[in-house]
Protein backbone atom coordinates (compact mmCIF):
# COMPACT_ATOMS: atom_id res chain seq x y z
CA UNK A 1 0.00 0.00 0.00
CA UNK A 2 1.70 3.05 -1.08
CA UNK A 3 -0.08 6.01 0.71
CA UNK A 4 1.97 9.13 -1.03
CA UNK A 5 -0.74 11.56 -2.08
CA UNK A 6 -0.56 13.45 -5.43
CA UNK A 7 -0.41 16.92 -3.74
CA UNK A 8 2.75 15.86 -1.80
CA UNK A 9 4.39 14.07 -4.68
CA UNK A 10 3.77 17.99 -6.46
CA UNK A 11 6.60 19.40 -3.72
CA UNK A 12 9.17 17.20 -5.39
CA UNK A 13 11.13 17.50 -8.33
CA UNK A 14 9.61 15.13 -10.60
CA UNK A 15 12.33 15.32 -13.86
CA UNK A 16 13.11 11.48 -13.80
CA UNK A 17 15.85 10.60 -15.64
CA UNK A 18 15.42 7.15 -17.69
CA UNK A 19 18.54 5.29 -16.60
CA UNK A 20 17.13 3.09 -13.47
CA UNK A 21 17.17 -0.49 -13.57
CA UNK A 22 13.21 0.16 -14.13
CA UNK A 23 13.80 1.32 -17.43
CA UNK A 24 16.71 -0.55 -18.49
CA UNK A 25 16.47 -4.50 -18.11
CA UNK A 26 20.07 -5.10 -18.94
CA UNK A 27 20.81 -3.38 -15.55
CA UNK A 28 18.17 -5.09 -13.46
CA UNK A 29 19.50 -8.22 -14.79
CA UNK A 30 22.93 -7.57 -14.01
CA UNK A 31 22.08 -6.57 -10.39
CA UNK A 32 19.51 -9.45 -9.66
CA UNK A 33 21.87 -11.95 -10.79
CA UNK A 34 24.65 -10.41 -8.40
CA UNK A 35 22.45 -10.38 -5.88
CA UNK A 36 21.69 -13.88 -6.15
CA UNK A 37 24.91 -14.83 -6.42
CA UNK A 38 25.59 -12.98 -3.19
CA UNK A 39 22.05 -15.09 -1.62
CA UNK A 40 24.36 -18.29 -2.46
CA UNK A 41 27.12 -17.15 -0.49
CA UNK A 42 25.70 -15.88 2.40
CA UNK A 43 23.64 -18.92 2.60
CA UNK A 44 26.42 -21.11 2.53
CA UNK A 45 28.98 -19.49 4.20
CA UNK A 46 26.30 -18.16 7.20
CA UNK A 47 22.91 -19.45 7.56
CA UNK A 48 22.56 -22.54 9.80
CA UNK A 49 18.96 -22.89 8.61
CA UNK A 50 17.73 -20.56 11.49
CA UNK A 51 20.31 -17.64 11.42
CA UNK A 52 23.19 -15.69 10.25
CA UNK A 53 25.58 -16.18 12.05
CA UNK A 54 29.50 -15.04 11.21
CA UNK A 55 32.38 -12.42 12.46
CA UNK A 56 31.43 -8.57 12.64
CA UNK A 57 34.09 -5.65 12.86
CA UNK A 58 33.23 -4.71 15.89
CA UNK A 59 33.81 -1.83 17.77
CA UNK A 60 37.19 0.00 19.46
CA UNK A 61 40.17 -2.04 19.38
CA UNK A 62 39.08 -4.66 17.07
CA UNK A 63 38.04 -2.18 14.30
CA UNK A 64 40.78 -0.22 14.45
CA UNK A 65 43.59 -3.11 14.72
CA UNK A 66 42.12 -6.91 15.31
CA UNK A 67 40.17 -7.21 12.53
CA UNK A 68 42.96 -6.54 10.11
CA UNK A 69 44.75 -9.04 12.24
CA UNK A 70 41.65 -11.62 11.51
CA UNK A 71 41.60 -10.63 7.74
CA UNK A 72 45.30 -11.83 7.00
CA UNK A 73 45.25 -14.50 9.61
CA UNK A 74 42.41 -16.47 7.97
CA UNK A 75 43.11 -20.06 9.18
CA UNK A 76 43.10 -19.46 12.75
CA UNK A 77 40.10 -20.33 15.02
CA UNK A 78 39.04 -16.55 16.30
CA UNK A 79 35.50 -17.48 17.72
CA UNK A 80 34.01 -14.39 16.93
CA UNK A 81 30.69 -15.42 15.43
CA UNK A 82 27.49 -13.57 16.50
CA UNK A 83 24.12 -13.23 16.23
CA UNK A 84 23.22 -9.86 15.11
CA UNK A 85 19.45 -8.60 14.66
CA UNK A 86 20.19 -5.91 12.60
CA UNK A 87 21.32 -8.94 10.06
CA UNK A 88 18.87 -10.98 10.57
CA UNK A 89 16.25 -7.93 9.99
CA UNK A 90 18.22 -7.45 6.51
CA UNK A 91 17.90 -11.42 5.63
CA UNK A 92 14.56 -11.36 6.05
CA UNK A 93 13.38 -8.54 4.49
CA UNK A 94 15.38 -9.69 1.54
CA UNK A 95 14.11 -12.89 1.43
CA UNK A 96 10.29 -11.43 1.08
CA UNK A 97 11.44 -9.42 -1.98
CA UNK A 98 12.64 -12.83 -3.77
CA UNK A 99 9.69 -15.05 -2.71
CA UNK A 100 7.31 -12.25 -4.00
CA UNK A 101 9.75 -11.51 -7.03
CA UNK A 102 9.87 -15.40 -7.94
CA UNK A 103 7.33 -17.46 -6.35
CA UNK A 104 9.54 -20.06 -4.75
CA UNK A 105 8.82 -20.85 -1.15
CA UNK A 106 12.45 -21.65 -0.24
CA UNK A 107 13.04 -17.86 0.55
CA UNK A 108 9.51 -17.53 2.06
CA UNK A 109 10.77 -20.62 4.41
CA UNK A 110 13.93 -18.73 4.87
CA UNK A 111 12.27 -15.32 6.46
CA UNK A 112 9.87 -17.61 8.33
CA UNK A 113 12.67 -19.67 10.15
CA UNK A 114 14.50 -16.84 10.60
CA UNK A 115 11.90 -14.97 12.30
CA UNK A 116 10.57 -17.86 14.68
CA UNK A 117 14.31 -17.92 15.79
CA UNK A 118 14.62 -14.46 16.52
CA UNK A 119 11.58 -14.58 18.83
CA UNK A 120 12.83 -17.58 20.20
CA UNK A 121 15.99 -14.73 21.60
CA UNK A 122 13.45 -11.91 22.85
CA UNK A 123 13.76 -11.82 26.16
CA UNK A 124 10.07 -11.80 28.46
CA UNK A 125 10.73 -7.57 28.69
CA UNK A 126 10.60 -7.57 25.31
CA UNK A 127 14.01 -6.97 24.35
CA UNK A 128 17.17 -8.32 22.95
CA UNK A 129 20.74 -8.04 24.36
CA UNK A 130 23.72 -6.83 21.91
CA UNK A 131 25.52 -9.28 20.47
CA UNK A 132 29.25 -8.09 21.01
CA UNK A 133 31.18 -8.57 24.33
CA UNK A 134 32.71 -5.04 23.82
CA UNK A 135 29.06 -3.80 24.46
CA UNK A 136 28.49 -7.09 26.84
CA UNK A 137 24.74 -6.18 28.79
CA UNK A 138 23.66 -3.11 26.62
CA UNK A 139 20.87 -3.31 24.64
CA UNK A 140 20.82 -0.95 21.30
CA UNK A 141 17.78 0.65 19.70
CA UNK A 142 19.06 -0.21 16.42
CA UNK A 143 19.21 -4.15 17.19
CA UNK A 144 15.88 -4.40 18.43
CA UNK A 145 14.43 -2.00 15.75
CA UNK A 146 15.49 -3.64 12.51
CA UNK A 147 15.28 -7.01 13.88
CA UNK A 148 11.70 -5.69 14.27
CA UNK A 149 10.97 -4.26 10.59
CA UNK A 150 11.91 -7.93 9.39
CA UNK A 151 9.18 -9.53 11.77
CA UNK A 152 6.70 -6.58 10.09
CA UNK A 153 7.87 -7.47 6.96
CA UNK A 154 6.82 -11.40 8.02
CA UNK A 155 3.63 -10.28 9.35
CA UNK A 156 2.86 -8.40 6.00
CA UNK A 157 3.01 -11.92 3.98
CA UNK A 158 1.56 -14.20 6.27
CA UNK A 159 -0.68 -12.68 9.04
CA UNK A 160 0.57 -14.20 11.54
CA UNK A 161 0.14 -12.89 14.95
CA UNK A 162 3.58 -14.29 16.94
CA UNK A 163 5.55 -11.87 14.46
CA UNK A 164 3.35 -8.69 15.25
CA UNK A 165 3.18 -9.51 18.71
CA UNK A 166 7.26 -9.51 18.90
CA UNK A 167 7.71 -6.22 17.06
CA UNK A 168 5.24 -5.17 19.32
CA UNK A 169 7.09 -6.22 22.80
CA UNK A 170 9.89 -4.54 21.44
CA UNK A 171 8.07 -1.28 20.93
CA UNK A 172 7.07 -1.37 24.53
CA UNK A 173 10.30 -1.59 25.35
CA UNK A 174 11.24 0.80 23.01
CA UNK A 175 8.85 3.76 24.77
CA UNK A 176 9.18 2.17 28.23
CA UNK A 177 13.16 1.23 28.97
CA UNK A 178 15.02 3.54 25.87
CA UNK A 179 13.06 6.47 25.80
CA UNK A 180 13.74 9.91 24.30
CA UNK A 181 15.10 13.26 25.15
CA UNK A 182 13.11 15.98 24.86
CA UNK A 183 14.00 19.19 24.24
CA UNK A 184 10.91 21.79 23.37
CA UNK A 185 9.15 20.40 20.47
CA UNK A 186 11.91 18.28 19.67
CA UNK A 187 12.55 14.35 20.29
CA UNK A 188 15.52 12.39 20.00
CA UNK A 189 14.93 8.93 20.47
CA UNK A 190 17.96 7.19 23.06
CA UNK A 191 20.91 4.96 21.60
CA UNK A 192 20.63 2.54 24.31
CA UNK A 193 18.21 1.53 27.17
CA UNK A 194 18.96 2.67 30.80
CA UNK A 195 22.05 5.17 29.17
CA UNK A 196 22.29 8.73 28.75
CA UNK A 197 23.71 9.31 25.73
CA UNK A 198 24.46 11.81 22.72
CA UNK A 199 21.36 12.68 20.53
CA UNK A 200 22.13 10.07 17.09
CA UNK A 201 20.01 11.47 14.06
CA UNK A 202 20.22 7.87 12.21
CA UNK A 203 18.13 6.28 15.21
CA UNK A 204 15.24 8.85 15.23
CA UNK A 205 15.55 7.95 11.27
CA UNK A 206 15.14 4.00 11.65
CA UNK A 207 12.85 4.93 14.71
CA UNK A 208 10.67 7.02 12.12
CA UNK A 209 10.39 4.18 9.69
CA UNK A 210 9.54 1.41 12.63
CA UNK A 211 6.79 3.84 13.90
CA UNK A 212 5.26 4.40 10.29
CA UNK A 213 5.84 0.50 9.61
CA UNK A 214 3.79 -0.57 12.87
CA UNK A 215 0.77 2.06 11.85
CA UNK A 216 0.65 0.82 8.34
CA UNK A 217 -0.21 -2.76 9.82
CA UNK A 218 -2.09 -2.24 12.35
CA UNK A 219 -4.08 0.61 11.21
CA UNK A 220 -3.64 2.51 14.46
CA UNK A 221 -2.25 6.27 14.21
CA UNK A 222 -1.08 6.15 17.95
CA UNK A 223 2.00 5.02 16.41
CA UNK A 224 2.67 8.05 15.06
CA UNK A 225 2.66 10.29 18.14
CA UNK A 226 6.57 10.64 18.33
CA UNK A 227 7.06 11.06 14.58
CA UNK A 228 6.29 15.07 14.32
CA UNK A 229 8.83 15.29 17.62
CA UNK A 230 11.45 13.23 15.59
CA UNK A 231 11.11 15.15 12.28
CA UNK A 232 11.46 18.58 14.22
CA UNK A 233 14.96 16.87 15.57
CA UNK A 234 16.21 15.47 12.40
CA UNK A 235 15.01 18.59 10.53
CA UNK A 236 16.70 20.99 13.37
CA UNK A 237 19.75 18.95 13.32
CA UNK A 238 20.36 18.80 9.57
CA UNK A 239 22.91 21.46 8.33
CA UNK A 240 22.97 24.03 5.28
CA UNK A 241 25.01 21.34 2.92
CA UNK A 242 22.21 19.07 3.40
CA UNK A 243 24.17 16.60 5.89
CA UNK A 244 23.02 15.09 9.20
CA UNK A 245 25.91 15.49 12.05
CA UNK A 246 26.54 12.21 13.47
CA UNK A 247 25.92 12.83 17.37
CA UNK A 248 24.89 16.09 19.07
CA UNK A 249 25.27 16.45 22.98
CA UNK A 250 24.33 18.24 25.95
CA UNK A 251 26.80 20.66 25.15
CA UNK A 252 29.33 22.14 21.43
CA UNK A 253 31.81 19.71 23.27
CA UNK A 254 29.92 16.53 22.96
CA UNK A 255 29.01 17.22 19.34
CA UNK A 256 30.33 14.57 16.65
CA UNK A 257 29.60 16.64 13.31
CA UNK A 258 31.04 13.88 10.85
CA UNK A 259 32.19 9.95 11.45
CA UNK A 260 31.08 7.91 8.07
CA UNK A 261 28.99 11.03 6.83
CA UNK A 262 28.03 9.55 3.67
CA UNK A 263 26.76 6.34 4.26
CA UNK A 264 24.86 7.56 7.78
CA UNK A 265 23.64 10.28 5.63
CA UNK A 266 22.42 7.56 3.24
CA UNK A 267 20.75 5.36 5.19
CA UNK A 268 18.98 8.18 6.77
CA UNK A 269 17.92 9.19 3.58
CA UNK A 270 16.24 5.87 2.97
CA UNK A 271 14.87 5.45 6.29
CA UNK A 272 13.20 9.33 5.72
CA UNK A 273 11.92 7.80 2.01
CA UNK A 274 10.14 4.91 3.55
CA UNK A 275 8.89 6.86 6.01
CA UNK A 276 7.97 9.21 3.55
CA UNK A 277 6.17 6.17 1.32
CA UNK A 278 4.18 5.45 4.29
CA UNK A 279 3.04 8.84 5.99
CA UNK A 280 3.67 11.20 2.82
CA UNK A 281 4.47 13.44 5.22
CA UNK A 282 5.92 16.42 3.11
CA UNK A 283 8.50 17.30 5.69
CA UNK A 284 10.35 13.97 5.21
CA UNK A 285 10.53 14.68 1.50
CA UNK A 286 11.99 17.94 2.57
CA UNK A 287 14.64 16.49 4.16
CA UNK A 288 15.60 13.73 1.95
CA UNK A 289 15.87 16.01 -0.94
CA UNK A 290 18.38 18.16 1.19
CA UNK A 291 20.27 14.77 2.24
CA UNK A 292 20.58 13.49 -1.38
CA UNK A 293 22.52 16.81 -2.58
CA UNK A 294 25.10 16.34 -0.15
CA UNK A 295 24.74 12.90 -1.18
CA UNK A 296 25.28 13.78 -4.81
CA UNK A 297 28.19 16.00 -3.86
CA UNK A 298 30.37 13.04 -2.39
CA UNK A 299 29.78 9.99 -4.80
CA UNK A 300 33.75 9.38 -6.09
CA UNK A 301 34.43 9.50 -9.78
CA UNK A 302 35.24 5.73 -10.09
CA UNK A 303 31.55 5.27 -8.08
CA UNK A 304 32.83 4.34 -4.68
CA UNK A 305 31.55 6.15 -1.64
CA UNK A 306 34.33 8.24 0.54
CA UNK A 307 34.42 6.49 4.29
CA UNK A 308 33.95 10.20 5.67
CA UNK A 309 34.43 13.59 4.56
CA UNK A 310 37.38 13.77 5.92
CA UNK A 311 38.95 10.46 4.64
CA UNK A 312 38.13 9.55 0.66
CA UNK A 313 40.49 7.22 0.44
CA UNK A 314 39.36 4.08 2.92
CA UNK A 315 36.85 2.27 0.56
CA UNK A 316 33.90 0.34 2.69
CA UNK A 317 31.88 -1.64 0.23
CA UNK A 318 28.40 -1.25 1.68
CA UNK A 319 28.64 2.13 2.10
CA UNK A 320 28.67 2.31 -2.02
CA UNK A 321 25.86 0.21 -1.68
CA UNK A 322 23.50 2.32 0.29
CA UNK A 323 24.63 5.05 -1.49
CA UNK A 324 23.50 4.19 -4.44
CA UNK A 325 20.44 2.50 -3.62
CA UNK A 326 19.80 6.19 -1.80
CA UNK A 327 19.99 7.53 -5.35
CA UNK A 328 17.58 5.00 -6.50
CA UNK A 329 15.00 5.41 -4.39
CA UNK A 330 15.07 8.84 -5.35
CA UNK A 331 14.58 8.01 -8.72
CA UNK A 332 11.53 5.51 -8.23
CA UNK A 333 9.99 8.89 -6.04
CA UNK A 334 9.99 10.88 -8.33
CA UNK A 335 12.76 13.31 -6.52
CA UNK A 336 15.15 14.20 -8.86
CA UNK A 337 17.56 13.89 -11.35
CA UNK A 338 19.81 11.11 -9.44
CA UNK A 339 19.98 8.02 -12.09
CA UNK A 340 23.27 8.71 -13.47
CA UNK A 341 24.55 8.56 -9.84
CA UNK A 342 23.07 5.44 -8.95
CA UNK A 343 23.97 3.67 -11.83
CA UNK A 344 27.58 4.74 -11.29
CA UNK A 345 27.36 3.33 -7.82
CA UNK A 346 26.14 0.13 -8.40
CA UNK A 347 28.63 -0.53 -11.39
CA UNK A 348 31.19 0.11 -9.23
CA UNK A 349 29.86 -2.15 -6.45
CA UNK A 350 29.36 -4.94 -9.24
CA UNK A 351 33.70 -4.46 -10.27
CA UNK A 352 34.05 -5.76 -6.75
CA UNK A 353 31.65 -8.67 -6.51
CA UNK A 354 33.97 -12.15 -5.83
CA UNK A 355 33.82 -14.96 -8.07
CA UNK A 356 32.21 -17.01 -5.14
CA UNK A 357 29.57 -13.91 -4.87
CA UNK A 358 30.90 -12.48 -1.45
CA UNK A 359 32.63 -9.23 -1.32
CA UNK A 360 35.44 -7.91 0.66
CA UNK A 361 34.48 -5.62 3.24
CA UNK A 362 37.18 -3.09 3.04
CA UNK A 363 39.72 -1.41 1.41
CA UNK A 364 42.74 1.11 1.43
CA UNK A 365 42.57 1.26 5.35
CA UNK A 366 45.34 2.96 6.50
CA UNK A 367 46.08 3.30 2.67
CA UNK A 368 47.44 -0.06 2.88
CA UNK A 369 45.54 -2.19 4.52
CA UNK A 370 42.09 -4.37 3.43
CA UNK A 371 40.04 -6.02 5.23
CA UNK A 372 38.49 -9.46 3.61
CA UNK A 373 36.46 -11.49 6.09
CA UNK A 374 33.02 -12.17 5.79
CA UNK A 375 30.64 -10.04 7.52
CA UNK A 376 26.87 -11.08 7.38
CA UNK A 377 25.69 -8.16 8.49
CA UNK A 378 27.18 -5.98 6.05
CA UNK A 379 26.62 -8.38 2.97
CA UNK A 380 22.88 -8.48 3.85
CA UNK A 381 22.15 -4.74 3.47
CA UNK A 382 24.34 -5.19 0.06
CA UNK A 383 21.85 -7.95 -0.90
CA UNK A 384 18.78 -5.75 0.33
CA UNK A 385 20.03 -2.76 -1.49
CA UNK A 386 20.80 -4.98 -5.05
CA UNK A 387 17.58 -6.29 -5.18
CA UNK A 388 15.88 -2.50 -4.79
CA UNK A 389 18.17 -1.62 -7.54
CA UNK A 390 17.09 -4.67 -9.61
CA UNK A 391 13.54 -3.53 -9.79
CA UNK A 392 13.15 -6.20 -6.72
CA UNK A 393 10.64 -3.83 -4.79
CA UNK A 394 7.13 -4.06 -3.25
CA UNK A 395 5.42 -4.41 0.27
CA UNK A 396 2.12 -6.41 0.65
CA UNK A 397 0.01 -5.81 3.32
CA UNK A 398 -0.91 -8.68 5.73
CA UNK A 399 -3.99 -11.26 4.88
Amino acid sequence: MNLVTESARGMLNTVVEEIGADSNPQLANERLAAALRLHRYISRRHWNGSALIGPDPGIRVNYRIGRFIKSYLPPLPWNDDYYYLQAQGYWILANWRLFQHTGESRYRDVAIACSRFMISQQRDDGAWLYPNQEWKGRIATAEGTWGSLGLIESYRHTGAGEFLNSALRWHGFLHNMIGFQQIGDQLAVNYFANQGSARVPNNSAFALRFFAALSEVTGESSYLDPCAGLINFMQRAQKSSGEFPYSLGAVVADDRPHFQCYQYNAFQCLDLMAYYEMTADPMAASLSLRTLKFLAAGLAADGHAPYACGDRYRQVTYHTAVLAAAFDQACRLGMGGYGSLSERGFSHLLELQRPDGGFVYSRHDYRILEDRRSYPRYLTMILYHLLGAAGVQGRQAAS
